[in-house]
């Protein structure tokens, strides 16, 4: 797989190798594209500093981690003997 990053503040629209379909480019979008879909065309984009080319390659599955829920603080401040106090808020 191919990343073509448009390096421009403009959209680009490339024609792709084989089928006949097109690659819409917006203002510094990235999108990947397969090895066989490169066209002389993009590489020609490549060498004028329209477009950045970069492989890459398929990132490992890492596994999901459970997201805990943070424990809710008490909006109360304790008082000495055990109780709650209710808390004062600014107002503005």
């Amino acid at each position: 797989m191919i990343e073509i990053k448009n390096l421009l503040f403009q959209p680009l629209t490339f024609h792709l190798a084989g089928d006949g379909q097109g690659l819409h480019l917006n203002p510094r979008e990235r999108k990947s594209i397969g090895n066989e879909e490169l066209s002389p065309e993009i590489e020609a984009a490549e060498k004028r500093g329209l477009i950045s080319l970069t492989e890459t390659v398929k990132p490992q599955e890492v596994p999901a981690k459970t997201v805990e829920s943070p424990v809710k603080k008490s909006k109360t401040k304790s008082k000495g003997n055990g109780t709650q106090a209710p808390r004062r808020t600014k107002r503005r």
